[in-house]
């Protein structure tokens, strides 16, 4: 069969199943993300068993992936934006510090006894990377959660909103360090990183949404993709992941008003293909690695994880004068992890800086804190009721 004919029907199988365990999931009432990851095991464990896809399929479907997760970065840049104001920052700044430091300090303790096992690239780079993946807070299903509960407009998602807004911020902050040192960034590349820091402010400027606004939709559509991938291809060049571009691009487009909202320009786009991404991420996790080791590292992983960012959340919110119901709940959505976890370990992998099985392990976490959300929101709300009752 022409390579052609099996990309085309791998993507159509594959994106259907991707939609199809998102549902499954979703009316299960958990994120479909996580149906996508599980679809992403499934389809490993079948390609294992099988024949496998041939290399150029391979090839061109992990591209279209990459471009999927590209753009969804750049909407999540874009999303995080407008949560970042200076009194909104002011506000979360207490209980984003308690969800960023204590989990970086205990994640990397914990990377220090982990690193005999899972540091192919040395202890330094592998510590910075997994003390910076604890602090993750997935922001965009944090604000779909928020949403669906209808809390985007008061004060206890406001303040959740931006204080993932502030530790993610952090978080890629360490993972463009550890990208740059890892990569082996020469001085002369760092020149390309003026013009691309100059064109984010530009780009942030007010001018650039009032001529936004004199185009129409199909040519914002297309500006907006040339600029997500031009921002990509900007710091792949520079030695970065291409995906820390997306995202600093889309913080930069999201800022200016425009009627043409870049989140609600990208979504659809991003939304097609970005399950792919995921997909591949599940296709990644090595369940044959499941050795008694790995098992103890991973519940060890999930302990430390929860407590680190739950209790740090709590602890910061609690300093700042919130109530402990309140702090609880605020703890509970910042321990969420979901989709930004997942893609921050795919971009550690593919760095070299963690191994094929503490990912397996970090993946296994993302998906425990994420399903714990929902349940936990639910309990906190019932106590709440019953209190007021």
């Amino acid at each position: 069969m022409p390579d052609l004919a099996v990309l085309l029907a791998a993507l159509a199988v594959l994106l259907a199943l991707a939609r199809c365990f998102g549902w499954v999931f979703t009316r299960a009432g958990q994120p479909a993300v996580l149906g996508e990851i599980t679809c992403g095991l499934v389809v490993g464990l079948a390609l294992q068993a099988g024949p496998g896809l041939p290399g150029g399929v391979d090839t061109t479907l992990d591209a279209l992936a990459q471009l999927g997760l590209i753009l969804f970065l750049f909407g999540v840049g874009a999303r995080l934006a407008p949560s970042m104001p200076a009194a909104r920052i002011t506000a979360a700044f207490v209980p984003a510090l308690g969800a960023t430091v204590v989990p970086i300090v205990l994640g990397a303790l914990l990377a220090v006894w982990l690193a005999t096992r899972h540091a192919p690239a040395g202890v330094a780079p592998f510590v910075l990377f997994a003390a910076a993946a604890m602090a993750v807070t997935a922001f965009p299903v944090l604000a779909r959660i928020l949403a669906e509960r209808r809390m985007l407009d008061d004060d206890r998602g406001r303040c959740a909103l931006t204080a993932a807004a502030l530790t993610d911020a952090t978080a890629w902050a360490a993972l463009a360090v550890v990208a740059s040192v890892h990569s082996g960034v020469q001085a002369w590349a760092l020149l390309g990183a003026f013009p691309f820091l100059l064109g984010l402010l530009i780009l942030g400027r007010p001018w650039f949404g009032r001529t936004m606004d004199r185009v129409s939709g199909p040519t914002a559509v297309a500006t907006m993709v040339a600029l997500a991938c031009s921002g990509a291809a900007m710091t792949d060049a520079i030695g970065l992941h291409a995906a820390i571009g997306a995202f600093l691009v889309g913080v930069a487009a999201g800022r200016p008003a425009s009627r043409h909202d870049p989140v609600a320009l990208i979504t659809p786009l991003a939304s097609l293909l970005v399950p792919l991404y995921f997909v591949l991420i599940g296709r990644k996790v090595d369940l044959g690695e499941l050795d008694g080791a790995l098992v103890t590292e991973t519940l060890a992983i999930i302990a430390v994880a929860v407590v680190a960012k739950g209790g740090g959340a709590y602890l910061g919110a609690r300093l700042a004068g919130q109530p402990p119901h309140p702090a609880a709940v605020f703890a509970t959505l910042m321990n969420t992890r979901g989709v930004t976890e997942l893609v921050f370990l795919g971009i550690g992998l593919g760095l070299g800086v963690i191994d094929s099985a503490f990912y397996t392990a970090m993946v296994a976490m993302a998906l425990v804190t994420t399903a714990m959300t929902g349940p936990l929101l639910n309990h906190f709300e019932r106590n709440k009721v019953n209190r007021d009752a």
